[in-house]
């Protein structure tokens, strides 16, 4: 059997697989154009509204000091987690290193981990993984630190170079927390592909898990909910 087919050795583990794909880099590449689709019912599009409110009132009282506070939670939280993530691939590529035989003739793995070329694919996944979380963690913290520098620029010559100063502000905000977004959903994805060391079905319920949260509960609440609640009425 070829070595990369060696995860798929259930149903479980193919299923499980498939679902994977579908909810994160295939959702996640079609995200931003369900939310362009579905406006009125995307968080994202309605947050990046109310960013851009954000911005424009910023804008007009000229409260930079504001602007960098609000800011600073973002950037701190992205420090951590760049950090974090880097560290996780570091453990992970140690893991890799140190469970792999090195020849056919080590000794094999523990059972559960089913075969050394099944351990080791699965290893090279969650270093993907943290590799991508690192990445858009480190592309937010570029744009938040582009945003904080040039917020106090005179209004009239960001606008003689890039437009309407709101839209331009606060495409760099929202661009920022996108990246943070798929950072953090890249770190939500390791968790069932962590459980899938040890079991595949707890790798298919785990990436259920969070089907149903990133879409039902997170990105299109609104869509999936059936009726706003009237209030009683009084007496």
């Amino acid at each position: 059997m070829e070595d990369w087919l060696v995860p798929f050795k259930t149903p479980f583990d193919v299923v499980g697989f498939v679902l994977f794909l579908l909810v994160f880099p295939v959702y996640h590449l079609l995200y931003p154009w369900l939310a362009r689709v579905l406006p009125g019912r995307a968080a994202r599009s309605r947050f990046d509204l109310f960013r851009e409110s954000w911005i424009e009132g910023l804008i007009e009282r000229r409260d930079i000091i504001a602007a960098a506070q609000q800011t600073r939670n973002l950037t701190m939280v992205n420090s951590i987690l760049v950090s974090s993530a880097l560290i996780l691939l570091g453990l992970t590529a140690n893991v890799l290193v140190r469970a792999i035989p090195v020849t056919d003739s080590a000794p094999d793995l523990a059972d559960w981990f089913l075969h050394p070329s099944a351990l080791r694919e699965k290893l090279y996944l969650l270093m993907i993984v943290f590799a991508l979380a690192f990445s858009f963690f480190m592309t937010s913290l570029r744009h938040l630190g582009h945003f904080v520098l040039v917020i106090g620029a005179d209004p009239k010559l960001v606008e003689a170079h890039e437009g309407s100063p709101v839209k331009y502000f606060a495409a760099l905000i929202n661009r920022a927390s996108h990246r943070y977004t798929m950072g953090v959903r890249c770190l939500y994805s390791a968790v069932p592909l962590f459980g899938w060391l040890f079991d595949s079905r707890l790798f298919l319920v785990l990436t259920l898990f969070w089907a149903v949260k990133f879409v039902g509960f997170q990105d299109f609440a609104r869509l999936l909910r059936r009726g706003e609640r009237r209030p009683r009425d009084a007496g």
